[in-house]
């Protein structure tokens, strides 16, 4: 399921072309690469097949609209240009990404209301946020001195790359062997880490934060999975204190699904080891990729 792969063979679309993967380049004029204003979404294709593609492009469009970016393209050309990307690359498995940037400014002087939004897609061989051996044995993670940019300021409902906060932290996992980092916010209480929302087991209840956070279409996914497990779900604030005692903590995201987490500040949660509940929402999360009514078949 999980494997290193060459990025080689990806797809891309950008200013009317399709190109390959490795031909995308974003020209500096672009006023999202001058100041990171951009969003994005990411969506997994497997066996053939987006999941829940719908409700990405549902995020997508309510990410332009709060950027207020005079985006030129309609739902359905969004839709049919990723598409094609993916039908390009004869990808089954694959991680596509969707771009609307700032655009190039139009006229003299700085006014962002003058400018086009562009728009990027492509298609990579799937990848997943940890190896397989991760996968199978649970990922250490580090809760990072760094806080999280805070809401106000950066709306982290918008999927973007606005993402010092992240990469800050991340040396500080790696300065304690881990390739992954947890954020507070300023008040000490959990968000999420660069990529992925996190979720802790107490018992039969399962808990993500509730601010301060990317509401994830993995997270949305396993909220809505716990009634099929017997389990209750819980959007709540989650102090940073309590995380590490939790029965089992996991990882969710587009790219790898639910992966658990064996270790926080090097303090082992439950035994070490994927948890039970873990597993069970594991399975039901990839049973519902045989499931129409998540997916959507690409013609290739």
């Amino acid at each position: 399921m999980m494997q290193d792969v060459d990025l080689a063979p990806g797809v891309g679309y950008i200013d009317g072309q399709y190109l390959p993967r490795a031909g995308i380049a974003l020209p500096t004029t672009d006023v999202g690469f001058k100041l990171c204003d951009m969003c994005y979404d990411a969506i997994h294709v497997w066996r053939g097949r987006f999941f829940r593609l719908e409700d990405h492009l549902d995020r997508f469009a309510r990410s332009i609209a709060k950027r207020r970016f005079n985006f030129p393209f309609s739902r359905d050309e969004v839709r049919a240009i990723l598409t094609e990307c993916v039908r390009r690359s004869g990808l089954r498995d694959s991680m596509t990404m969707l771009i609307a940037t700032r655009g190039d400014m139009l006229g003299p002087g700085f006014d962002l209301r003058r400018c086009t939004s562009r728009y990027i897609a492509w298609a990579d061989p799937y990848y997943a946020v940890i190896s397989e051996a991760q996968a199978r044995e649970g990922v250490p993670v580090a809760i990072s001195r760094v806080p999280r940019v805070p809401p106000d300021s950066v709306d982290p409902t918008v999927k973007n790359f606005a993402r010092i906060d992240f990469a800050d932290a991340l040396y500080d996992a790696y300065e304690q062997g881990c390739e992954h980092a947890l954020l507070l916010d300023r008040e000490g209480n959990v968000t999420e880490g660069r990529g992925w929302n996190v979720f802790a087991v107490f018992g039969g209840t399962v808990v993500t934060p509730d601010s301060g956070v990317l509401e994830g279409i993995t997270r949305k996914t396993v909220l809505e999975l716990c009634a099929r497990g017997n389990l209750e779900p819980r959007v709540a604030v989650l102090p940073g204190g309590d995380i590490a005692r939790a029965d089992e903590v996991f990882m969710a995201s587009t790219a790898g699904g639910l992966m658990p987490v064996s270790r926080i500040d090097g303090t082992p949660i439950g035994s070490g080891a994927p948890g039970p509940v873990t597993r069970r929402l594991t399975d039901l999360y990839w049973e519902l990729h045989e499931d129409p009514a998540y997916t959507t078949e690409v013609v290739y």
